[in-house]
């Protein structure tokens, strides 16, 4: 039995015996007030029998009768009780009383207490280590605040566990990356003190894998300060299509030696508040990602549409689409499909991009979502609350 199991036992019973105490007082002052308004009563309706006018003991006596039954029949004196003597007290009713308070307080002390003592040790397990305890299914079907108390412990402790199990992966994803450029780097390094000859290729290596160890940290580093709990927005009232516009033009700019293209038509200025940087990116991750995947003399189509309470930005391509299961998996940092065409695509990529774009579009309280469309073709559409505001 812990503290608290005490301390509701001896409260709710304290509590029952001063309720049963002021009752009793007050019940006893009613009946004596009670009596004596009786008494008044009969004495004015009978004023001889309260004038002992008796001549001799027999006379005095059946007048004394006299006046008891009366008083008994006005309810005035109790009735005569059975026993070894008079006012004798029933002290075995006060003992009931008292144990049947005391199993009550206990009752509730035990029914109050038992969730929190679930709770306790769910959180000791916790603190173990043991992300896998819950505690809903021991509160016994109860549908009160201690109840939404340990479901909403599940909450967190299966959010907790995913978030050390995401940060786990990406421990061993970022290892995994990093493995492969090192290696490059130390066979380069190798190379050149074998092969003096060969020193100027070891070097264009060396720069090369540097240059990507250099924007996997930079993508890390990028996703890691979007997604703390301390990250801001420098928020300032913009026109989107304009961002857009200048992210497809640069697109286009990369595309002029190559077959595929990509179209975005701006209408209407489109004014919201956002971080330009931050949303920039994300669209220009998106924006890269549909032109890597899109097929060879295909178009990547960007349309923007400005509706009531929201603005929507889609981006289609013409490429192989996602399998299903890949569709709910692909804003994970470092997920690749296993599917043999997208892995060639992303050879080249980290996984990043699309959780960057994810994360920076959840920070201006939107959503990222991408479908497949027919016959081929992948379409990502980011929502963003209509949020107009001065700069």
């Amino acid at each position: 039995m812990g503290r608290l199991f005490w301390k509701l036992l001896f409260g709710f019973w304290l509590a029952l015996i001063s309720a049963s105490l002021i009752v009793g007082v007050i019940v006893n002052n009613e009946r004596d007030r009670a009596r004596a308004e009786a008494t008044q009563a009969i004495l004015a309706a009978n004023p001889e029998l309260f004038i002992d006018g008796a001549t001799n003991p027999e006379q005095h006596r059946q007048l004394r009768k006299l006046r008891r039954e009366l008083r008994m029949q006005a309810g005035l004196e109790p009735p005569p009780r059975p026993g070894p003597g008079p006012g004798r007290q029933p002290y075995w009713l006060w003992l009931t009383g008292l144990l049947a308070s005391l199993a009550f307080s206990a009752a509730i002390a035990w029914y109050l207490a038992k969730p929190i003592r679930h709770l306790r040790h769910a959180l000791n397990q916790v603190a173990r280590g043991d992300l896998d305890t819950r505690v809903a299914f021991a509160m016994n079907g109860r549908r009160d605040e201690l109840a939404d108390l340990g479901v909403a412990f599940d909450q967190m402790a299966q959010q907790l566990q995913q978030h050390i199990e995401a940060q786990k992966r990406l421990l061993h994803d970022v290892s995994h990356e990093l493995r492969s450029p090192l290696a490059r780097l130390q066979i380069a390094i190798g190379i050149a003190h074998q092969t003096p000859s060969a020193i100027q290729d070891s070097l264009a290596r060396i720069e090369t894998e540097s240059e990507r160890l250099d924007a996997l940290i930079g993508e890390l580093l990028t996703l890691s300060r979007l997604e703390s709990t301390q990250a801001t927005l420098n928020l300032r009232s913009i026109d989107i299509s304009e961002l857009v516009a200048s992210i497809v033009d640069d697109a286009s700019y990369e595309l002029a030696e190559s077959t595929k293209s990509i179209d975005f038509s701006p209408s209407a200025p489109v004014m919201t508040t956002i971080d330009e940087t931050v949303l920039g990116r994300a669209i220009e991750n998106i924006v890269r990602n549909a032109i890597k995947f899109t097929a060879e003399g295909s178009r990547v189509h960007v349309t923007l549409h400005q509706q009531l309470d929201h603005i929507r930005l889609q981006v289609v391509d013409a490429g192989p689409g996602m399998a299903n299961a890949d569709l709910a998996h692909m804003f994970e940092p470092f997920y690749r499909s296993e599917t043999s065409t997208l892995k060639e695509h992303a050879r080249n990529g980290y996984g990043l991009g699309l959780a960057i774009a994810q994360q920076a579009t959840k920070m201006h309280g939107g959503t990222l979502t991408a479908e497949n469309i027919q016959p081929h073709g992948l379409s990502m559409t980011l929502t963003l609350p209509q949020l107009k505001g001065a700069a």
